[in-house]
């Protein structure tokens, strides 16, 4: 059975170990980010935006066109054929010289479009970094917990090997010996179980990093005790400042106040300048004896028209009325966010405290269960306590390194929350690059 267990270890940890390749935190960040299959739609979507975003996508500028006109006739008669042919080229020129600064404003509303889809990619881009982030620090913590697990299955077998010792020379019993063989496999199987739930972490990780389901890592970058302290009220300053789903809920509001603008300039004349120039090359030419006719001419056209839209049954009257009312949602929707996101700061900000204080107390509970550990160590030898005792100080011990390090991994969550939702994250990782 021991046999058994050992193998099924041993491949384990091989698997494990080949073909790692190390992987720190800063790395894991640049490879989601370049990988991302969301981040690399939405730089697309940034890219049309920032290519439609141009004066020569509005009605500013003028239309220029060329066209070319030739015929060949041939005309059978009684008397003398002919034939007769044209080649007639020609520019065209329409340019709207105003229209109630429609142009104006729908260039503005293309930059406010490219502003906010930029904004869409850096909110992309806090929420990859906060994922991988999370993802990352998850294997850490799996992985720290399959050295608890296997740490304790030590022990175990440790305990079960004095026990058949203890038994062989007489001392012991053949119940003692079959609790601490059970309570060994019970620990062998929360290994396996263990490695195989670090194994999924970083399968999750790859999927955020958009690599290979079985790509292996070596994480060179340890779980941060780092506890910065915050100030609530710099931090709100920061998420109104810097929260990019609120820059991008302003920048929503700015366009629907444009929409009410580009309604009212419809009550605007409009006044364009129409303009051609032309060639015509015409040639008559004849069988018999009639001399040949040519002829080749120029013509010009300039005309202004003034159109103004005096009444369209109210149609005009209703777009400004509609546009004002969206644009009056979303001041309401602008209002809800906020107060949205500053009743959810409150909360991370409380929960960070709280991860704080119970990352402390985890800290000395568990600093308390390992040195309670090793003198029961001493007092099993000395067989000052039995071995049910020392299974109860063992159970104690992992309880209190895993509760030490789900403490740390809910700091690092509690604080990853708080740099995404101020808007910090990407300058964070910006400096760890």
């Amino acid at each position: 059975m021991k046999q058994l267990v050992s193998i099924i270890i041993m491949s384990l940890i091989l698997i494990n170990t080949q073909a790692q390749e190390k992987l720190s935190l800063s790395d894991a960040i640049r490879i989601g980010l370049e990988n991302n299959y969301d981040l690399q739609i939405q730089r697309n979507s940034e890219e049309i935006s920032g290519i439609n975003n141009t004066w020569g996508n509005t009605s500013i500028m003028p239309s220029i066109g060329f066209s070319v006109t030739g015929s060949q006739n041939y005309n059978f008669n009684n008397t003398e054929n002919y034939s007769q042919q044209s080649l007639a080229p020609q520019v065209n020129l329409s340019w709207v010289i105003f229209d109630g600064f429609s142009a104006r404003i729908n260039k503005q509303t293309f930059e406010d479009l490219e502003t906010q889809s930029q904004g869409n990619t850096a909110i992309l881009v806090e929420n990859t970094i906060q994922d991988i982030i999370l993802a990352y620090n998850n294997c850490l913590l799996q992985k720290e917990m399959v050295e608890v697990f296997k740490e304790l299955a030590d022990l175990s077998e440790d305990r079960y090997n004095r026990t058949l010792d203890s038994k062989n020379i007489g001392t012991g019993t053949t119940y003692e010996s079959l609790q601490a063989k059970t309570s060994w496999l019970e620990d062998q199987s929360n290994y396996l179980q263990q490695k195989v739930t670090f194994e999924n972490s970083v399968r999750t990780l790859n999927f955020a990093l958009a690599v290979d389901n079985d790509a292996t890592w070596d994480f060179i970058s340890g779980l941060t005790t780092d506890t910065p302290a915050y100030d609530i009220e710099s931090l709100s300053v920061k998420m109104n400042s810097n929260n990019n789903t609120l820059k991008n809920q302003y920048l929503y509001q700015s366009l629907l106040a444009k929409e009410t603008a580009l309604a009212k300039s419809t009550y605007s004349p409009t006044l364009s300048l129409n303009t051609s120039i032309g060639n015509t090359d015409f040639g008559k030419y004849y069988s018999g004896s009639t001399p040949k006719l040519t002829q080749n001419y120029t013509d010009a056209y300039v005309g202004i028209t003034l159109s103004w839209n005096i009444f369209n049954g109210g149609t005009r009257k209703r777009s400004v009325e509609i546009a004002k009312i969206n644009e009056e949602s979303a001041s309401v929707q602008t209002s809800q966010i906020e107060h949205s996101l500053n009743n959810q700061l409150l909360q991370m900000y409380s929960n960070y405290q709280v991860q704080k204080a119970v990352f402390d107390l985890a800290k000395e509970q568990e600093a308390s269960a390992k040195l309670n550990l090793e003198l029961s160590a001493e007092q099993l030898k000395n067989g000052n306590i039995n071995s049910f005792n020392y299974r109860d100080v063992q159970i104690m011990y992992m309880n209190a390194a895993i509760a030490k390090l789900t403490a740390i991994y809910n700091v690092i969550q509690s604080n990853t929350d708080l740099l995404r939702i101020t808007g910090g994250i990407i300058n964070e990782y910006n400096k760890e690059g």
